[in-house]
């Protein structure tokens, strides 16, 4: 009897500390034709291999966000007057991601991924922490990484079958997996918020060779957002559309989800 409380005792630990965390799905490595002839900044079309990794079901929410916040004394992004809860955390600087994927991890004992400062901060991919994925990462999981379906937009073809925009959004955000997600089970990746990637942007960076793990220029002025929002129309929703924009840069749009290379 003493045995079976301890292990139940042991248990309800395990799901009280789990209770927070991220809920995320194993992206299994592979080789995928990343951009498109759609636009000029998304071609050439090339071959990327990209290794196995976990990315988060959901956007990060106020919820998650704002513990965060509250456990660093960090003031909390405004909500625009869509509220809080589960809806995507909004007005969230690039910076202010990786903040948060470092006090995730360690909040969880895992090995921080960033270090540095400013322009200079660096991400360890083989650390086991959190961190934003890599613009080649998520275009991979936003087409259905190795179940690859083909569709226009992350999961289908239809736009609003998967995602918010400005045509069906009623000009706000909306909770997180409110639509259907792609094959791999991922919610939201076209629509709802633009999500921040680890890449400086570089508009010729594109080239025709085949890369392996890619992880973006050396330096630049702006980082990648991918996947369109809310307030944007369908040509932003597509699984290769491409944004950018400083890192310092906050807007009513911006937000984002984290990965992890292995647990």
């Amino acid at each position: 009897m003493k045995k079976v409380i301890i292990i139940l005792l042991f248990l309800m630990f395990v799901s009280f500390v789990w209770a927070d965390s991220p809920e995320m799905i194993l992206v299994e490595g592979g080789t995928f034709s990343m951009g498109s002839n759609e636009y000029t900044n998304e071609q050439p079309v090339h071959d990327v291999t990209v290794g196995s990794f976990y990315m988060s079901k959901y956007e990060v929410t106020f919820d998650e966000y704002d513990e965060f916040c509250e456990a660093t004394a960090k003031g909390k992004p405004p909500d625009s007057g869509f509220g809080r809860g589960i809806r995507p955390v909004i007005d969230a600087s690039w910076y202010d991601a990786v903040e948060y994927c470092n006090w995730l991890s360690e909040k969880e004992g895992l090995t921080p991924c960033y270090s540095g400062s400013g322009e200079n901060i660096s991400c360890n991919f083989n650390a086991n922490g959190y961190r934003l994925p890599t613009e080649a990462e998520w275009e991979y999981a936003a087409r259905g990484g190795n179940n690859h379906d083909g569709y226009e937009y992350s999961g289908s073809n239809t736009a609003g079958d998967v995602g918010w925009y400005y045509s069906n959004s009623g000009s706000e955000t909306h909770p997180v997996g409110g639509k259907s997600p792609n094959s791999l089970g991922l919610y939201d990746m076209s629509g709802n918020v633009w999500e921040w990637c680890w890449d400086w942007y570089g508009g010729d960076y594109y080239s025709s060779t085949s890369l392996v793990d890619p992880e973006g220029p050396d330096s630049g002025s702006y980082r990648v957002l991918r996947g369109g929002s809310w307030d944007g129309n369908t040509g932003y929703l597509r699984c290769d559309g491409r944004n950018w924009i400083y890192p310092t840069g906050t807007c009513y749009c911006y937000g984002f989800r984290v990965v992890v290379s292995s647990f």
